[in-house]
Parts: structure tokens; sequence; C-alpha cells
């Protein structure tokens, strides 16, 4: 009977001690697994986990550390507290790859109406990037930020065309070029000057202006009786003088004559800045001035020889002057013999050199519509 009891009691303390030994087993095991879960690694510039195709995390500088699961893939930092040290991860290998920059802006073609351009450029790495003006920048390279994976500012340009070229540089002097073209035209368009500016209209306008860079220039005319209307102005046909240009465009206004019209030039640059010009009234006068009298000079005889008699009878209610011209002086001009009439008429005696002479007489009205004959005569 003590024997068996003696027996039971040496089975239940090695019963005893084979569950304590169990429990401390898997107690170190789950230890060991704990630990193996998660680790420290240490990684070079460029390398990528858990792997470069499958890049969760990528180190851009010279080394960090990490830690990862057992797979490798990046998790809380805190579950590396226990871990000492870290392990080197993979082969390093040299980075060839030049950075890829996406420009945002400023975009090639795009018009600015402000010389401060926004400089919008991404990078898939940290990179130095820098621009140089195509144009006027004498080869010198312009910083606009050192090992950054963006960069979001605005620079001040020149006016006018933007031919630049934009380079990153990652760590490993690895490069890429961009060459973006743009436009900046901050400054409005100004009409200056347009023609006639009283008066009356016989259909030709002239405009003068200070813009570069126009993409449109109308003319706008008419009235509420008879109708407004527009008409383009062929850019290709304005002149440059002294950083101004002048154009001038033709409309037929017979169906405005004898009405008055309002007219106008509207201007818009390549920005799409807009400026219009003075509003002007015009009465419309169309018809040329008509000389009724054919015989309308003669040429003094003997010692009055040099003089031509000039006796014009003239139907125009807008009278503004007769000239004359002479094709044999040596210095050929217009000259006003007229400003008034006298009872529809201009008479006027003018001398002339010896010699023979083609004089040309010109009436012109105010609204510049003119007639003009030629005589030929010769003083002895």
């Amino acid at each position: 009977m003590f024997g068996k009891i003696v027996e039971k009691e040496s089975i239940r303390k090695g019963m005893v001690v084979t569950l304590i030994s169990l429990m401390f087993l898997i107690v170190l095991m789950l230890s060991v697994s704990y630990v193996s879960a998660y680790q420290r690694l240490c990684l070079n510039y460029g390398q990528s986990v858990p792997s470069d195709e499958n890049a969760r995390y990528t180190c851009f500088h010279d080394s960090c550390q990490i830690c990862v699961t057992d797979s490798n893939y990046p998790t809380n930092p805190n579950k590396c507290n226990d871990v000492s040290g870290c392990l080197v991860f993979g082969e390093s290998e040299v980075d060839v790859t030049p950075p890829v920059l996406t420009i945002n802006s400023p975009s090639d073609g795009e018009v600015f109406n402000s010389r401060k351009v926004l400089f919008d450029i991404e990078g898939n790495e940290p990179a130095s990037m820098s621009y140089l003006d195509n144009i006027n920048g004498r080869g010198r390279w312009k910083r606009l930020v050192s090992l950054a994976s963006s960069y979001f500012r605005e620079r001040s340009m020149k006016e006018g065309l933007n031919d630049i070229t934009i380079k990153g540089i990652d760590r490993n002097r690895n490069e890429v070029e961009e060459v973006v073209t743009f436009f900046v035209d901050s400054r409005d368009p100004k009409i200056r000057r347009t023609y006639p500016k009283r008066g009356f209209a016989n259909g030709i306008f002239e405009v003068e202006f200070s813009e570069a860079n126009v993409v449109d220039l109308d003319l706008h005319y008419g009235n509420d009786e008879t109708g407004y209307r527009s008409e383009d102005v062929d850019l290709d046909n304005c002149t440059l003088l002294r950083n101004k240009y002048g154009c001038d465009v033709a409309v037929l206004l017979d169906d405005y004559s004898g009405q008055d019209i309002e007219y106008w030039f509207e201007i818009e640059d390549i920005a799409g800045n807009v400026d219009e010009g003075r509003h002007v009234v015009l009465g419309v006068d169309v018809e040329d001035p008509v000389i009724v009298n054919e015989d309308f000079w003669s040429q003094g005889e003997g010692r009055y020889n040099r003089y031509i008699y000039f006796n014009i009878e003239i139907d125009e209610d807008n009278f503004d002057e007769v000239s004359i011209y002479d094709n044999n002086d040596r210095r050929p001009r217009w000259k006003r013999i007229c400003s008034r009439l006298r009872e529809d008429r201009c008479i006027k005696k003018v001398s002339f050199k010896t010699g023979l002479h083609e004089v040309d007489v010109q009436v012109m009205d105010e609204a510049g519509n003119a007639i003009s004959r030629r005589i030929e005569f010769e003083v002895v």
C-alpha cells in the first residue's frame, strides 16, 4: 500500500516537471517567434523595400534604418525597440538612372500675363534643380533648389519669348534636362492715336498703338439708324516707327452718306489683355469734290507770262482746300492756294519760274475726298 502511494507521488511530480518544461518551451518558442517577426534593416541611398519592383519605402539619404516585418515590409518603428543593431539589406548597386522631372509649370507654349512665372516641378527622387536662359543666359545656370523632390515657387522672367532648359541632378550626379519655351506679356496694349479725329469720314481710318504682340485689331463703326459694323485690320500691313505701330483700314460708308457715325478701335494682345480706343463721332462724306469749269486756268501774256491765273468753280459742301504740285520744281511739294471759296470759286494768281511746267491741281474736302487735274505750260 505504501509502495503504491510513493509510486503515485513520483508520477505526479514527473507530470508537473513535464508540464513546466512544456510551458517554458512554448514561451521560448513564442519569444523566438516574436523576435524573428520584426527586424531593423540598414539601407543605402536608392535602395527600396521590400523590393525595387514593389517599393514601399526608398532611402534618399546616404544611409537609412527602417523597421520591417519578416517579409521586409515597412512597419511601425516601435516594433523594433527591442531589436539591437541593423542588418545590411541586399547588395548595394551603383545608381546610373537619371531622375524623372515632371514640369507642371511653365508648360511648353504657355502665355503668361505677368513676369512672375510659377515654376511647379516634381521629381521621382531628390534632385538639385536649376535652369538656363537659352536666349540671354550666357551659359549661366540659375539654381532653383538643392536635393528636393519638388519645387513650387514664382520666378521673375523677362518680357517676350522665354526659351529655357530645366536640369535635375541626383545624388549620384545623374542628370536630366528638359527644354521649355513660353511667352510673357505683362504690358497692356495701348491705342495711342486714331484718325480722323474730328470732322468727316470718307471710309479711311488710321490707328497707332504700342504693343508688339497683337493678335487682334478691329475697327467698329456705325450708328443706330443704319447699324453698327466691324472690320478686321490686317496686321501684316502695319508699320513700325519709334516703338509704335501704325495701321490703316478702308471700309465702304456709302450706306451712311449724309449721316453721323461713331467709330473706335479695339486691340487684344497675346495674353488676352484688351484696350479700347476713344469713341469719335464724325459726319460721313464719300463724294469727291467737283470742278465745274474745265477751263479753270489761264496764262498771262508778255511780261505777265510767268503768272498763272486760277479761277476754279467748285461744287463741294465740305470744302477744305485747293493745292498745286509742280512736278518740275527742284523740290516738288504741295502748296495750298485756296482755303476758302468766294462764291464757290478759288481765285488765285501764282508765279512760276522760267521753263516747262507740269502742275497737278487738287481740290480736297474735309473728309479727305479729292479730285485733281494736270495742266502744262511754259514760262519764257
